[in-house]
Parts: structure tokens; sequence; C-alpha cells
């Protein structure tokens, strides 16, 4: 039997299940009765051509379904944590993509408002400075595992009681959050079965609270700063949630924000769960006039994550979908938040349509979800995180602190059909 220890690449990780599978005789369909997880997606995970590890949540029940023991569970996990942080950086490398976090410095005396940089957060921030790359991640067209027939059934019911009153729920709920001129109301008729019943508006965004945790509280003097991503993912996936796990640990205390982009979706719930327990609740939610659906979610004082854990992200129907997970130190509450949307063919991206009150010294994070187009360049001093791609989907996420003339909108250019969020946290 193959030694989990001995692998060091995504081709002999794969070899090595394949060797199980051989030695122990066992057919797609036995793997299918014992795993719970249909044969193509078996298939794909055991396809020795494979560019990426299959996800955890899979490589653990075709390990279960082989037969290995729950004590040799763990030596596996590590491997599959080890193999994944090494190819990510591989590919960051090749992409010629590393670039130095842009760190926040303490107000001068001279000029009380103003942020710039700060030795004294370099060492908090010098752990995620290597993953801070404004790098394009093409993610493969891999389909991914169901979740269970009961999730299924209720999506499905949901999008048949939800099928009435397309009209209005296009024409006069979508047009209520932009003032974008480049906003159309008219969205494709294949997006028109999941218009919500009563009306097509995404509801108003709660602002986070923190969580009642035993997590190491966030000092208020601390100056907001970003660590890390410690999880991403994007895939065409015919489902309603998604298991992220951890790849870089999250410290006690931080807080976690969740970038979320839905293709051909619905207005509706979405939730976001980790291993720990941590409460994560959505500061921002736009949908375009193509039913392309951009969310933001914050977890504050979360407690300590490691690589044994995951966040599940649950979501409306969806034919595609882009997550991204970054750290950061120094927030503790969400201050507002602002969107926009525009069709293809124009020149730019803004969210200052809608106003967002901010200070200066404010942490502001963007999303962006794009379809076609070229890509959104932020202007000013926005610091671009990973992108996510899916052929000409993008999603593209930044992060600044808001100056002192207190200019908080998410501009940059684009010629895309997109949707934009900005979101204030202090």
């Amino acid at each position: 039997m193959p030694d989990p220890g001995a692998l060091s690449t995504v081709g002999e990780f794969v070899a090595a299940l394949r060797v199980i599978k051989a030695v122990e005789s066992l057919s797609l369909r036995e793997l299918q009765r014992r795993s719970g997880l249909p044969r193509t997606t078996i298939a794909h995970a055991l396809n020795g051509e494979r560019p990426s590890l299959p996800p955890w949540d899979r490589v653990l029940a075709l390990l279960r379904a082989f037969g290995v023991a729950e004590d040799e569970l763990g030596r596996w996990k590590d491997t599959w944590t080890r193999i994944r942080l090494t190819s990510t950086r591989e590919a960051a490398a090749e992409a010629g993509a590393e670039q130095v976090v842009t760190l926040i410095e303490p107000p001068a005396p001279d000029r009380p408002h103003e942020l710039g940089r700060a030795s004294g957060a370099h060492q908090d921030a010098a752990a995620g400075a290597e993953a801070a790359a404004a790098v394009v991640i093409d993610v493969p067209r891999a389909p991914r595992a169901r979740f269970g027939p009961r999730r299924r059934l209720l999506a499905q019911a949901g999008l048949l009681a939800l099928g009435v009153g397309v009209g209005a729920a296009v024409v006069f709920g979508m047009t209520g959050t932009s003032k974008s001129p480049q906003h159309t109301s008219a969205a494709p008729a294949a997006a028109e079965t999941c218009s919500p019943a009563g009306g097509g508006e995404v509801p108003e965004p709660l602002p986070p609270k923190p969580s009642q945790s035993d997590a190491v509280p966030t000092s208020s003097a601390q100056h907001p700063a970003w660590v890390a991503r410690p999880a991403s993912d994007a895939q065409i996936l015919d489902d309603t949630d998604v298991d992220l796990p951890i790849t870089t640990p999250v410290r006690a205390g931080d807080a976690l924000v969740v970038s979320l982009m839905l293709t051909s979706t619905c207005p509706g719930r979405v939730e976001v769960t980790d291993t720990r327990g941590d409460e994560f609740r959505v500061a921002g939610d736009v949908m375009d006039g193509r039913h392309h659906r951009t969310v933001v979610l914050v977890g504050f004082h979360v407690h300590p994550l490691t690589t044994a854990d995951s966040i599940r992200v649950m979501y409306p129907h969806a034919s595609k979908y882009h997550v991204a997970v970054d750290e950061f130190r120094g927030v503790s509450q969400v201050v507002g938040h602002a969107q926009g949307h525009g069709e293809a063919g124009g020149a730019s991206f803004s969210t200052n349509y809608v106003k967002l009150a901010c200070a200066p010294g404010d942490l502001l994070v963007a999303a962006v979800g794009t379809n076609s187009g070229t890509a959104p360049a932020f202007t000013g001093e926005w610091s671009a995180l990973p992108v996510l791609r899916l052929s000409s989907y993008r999603l593209s996420t930044a992060y600044r602190v808001a100056p002192p003339d207190r200019s908080c909108a998410a501009t940059g250019r684009t010629t895309a059909q997109w949707g934009a969020l900005a979101v204030a946290l202090r």
C-alpha cells in the first residue's frame, strides 16, 4: 500500500489513490455505493492527468471507501495539505505575480487623520506577504460532488415556487440598488425561472456583529492590515453549497472576509459557516441585470483555524461559483457598504452611485464580479488581491485604507458586465 508521507506531487497523490483502488479491486459502481459519490466524480478524482488535487472531502470519502484505517487518515490529510500548498506557491511563482503587502502606517502627529505604512504592523502581516499577489488563477472546469438529495430537493422545490412574477422581479426589483447609467433591467430568459416570490430585490445586508466566542478579541488600537488568503475556489458546479479547506492557519481574533460571485443565480439566502462555529453575516449584496450576483460576508473575532478546519458556503442555485476568503487584522465592525452594476461595453465600474459614509483610516474591501470584456483594474490606492477566473467570469478583490478626503468608492476600468461592492470596516 502507498505511504502518504512519500508523496510530493499531485500526480503521485492521484496515482497512489489509483493503486489502492487496484489493490482492493474496487469497481466504480462499488466505490459509488460505498462513498455516495457519483461515478463521474470518482472517475474525475482518479484521473491521472488532472492538474490539481481533488477536494479533501472527496479524497476522504474515497479513502474510507477503500478501507483505509481511520488512524491513517490524518497522515493522508497532512500530505494533501502539503501538496496543495506547494502547488499553489509554484503556480504563483510561475506567473511572476509576487508582490509585497501594502502595510499601513500610524498617523503622523501633524496629520492625525492620515494612515500610511506602520512598522508596528509589519510582523503581523509578514506571514501573508507572499500570498498578496495580484495573480489570475485559472481553475479547472471540474465537476464537484453533490451534497445529498435533501438539499437538491429543497432547491428544486424553491425554483418551482419562485417562478411567478418574473417580469416585475426583473424590471422593478433589480433596478432599485444601482443608479448606474449603464444599468439595464433586462434579464435573460434562462435566469427567469429563479425570480423570488413577491419581487426580485436582493435583501438589504445586515451589519455583522462579533461572535460570542472564546477567541482573542482584536485590539482597537491595532492598525488594519491584510494578512493572507486562507481559502479560495471556483468551479462550474450545478449545486448549492461548497466546502473550502483552510490552507493557511488563521489567528484567533482576526476577521475573515468572504467574497462570493454566483452566475445565473437567484436572490436568496447566502450562509457561511466554519468548523469552529464562527458567525458570518452579509455585509453587501448586489445582482446585475443578468442574474450574476456578488456578495461579501464578514466574520469577526474568529477562533483559530488550522489546515484541519474548513469553511462551508451555502447559496441559491447557480451555474458557477467563485469564493475568496481573506484574513484581515485590526477591524471589528462593519461601517457600511455601497454597490453598483452595469452592462458590458462601458469603460469603467464604480460604487459611487451609492454614498458610503466612512472615516479616514477605515479599511475598505472591494469585490467586483465580471463577465466577458476586460479584467477589472482598480484605480487609486487599492491593493489588488488574487483574482479567481473561470473562462470569461472573474471575481476581483482589493483593499485600501480610507483617505482623509473620504473617497470611499471602489472604482476602476473594465468593459465587462459588472457588479461591484465596497464595504467599510473599522
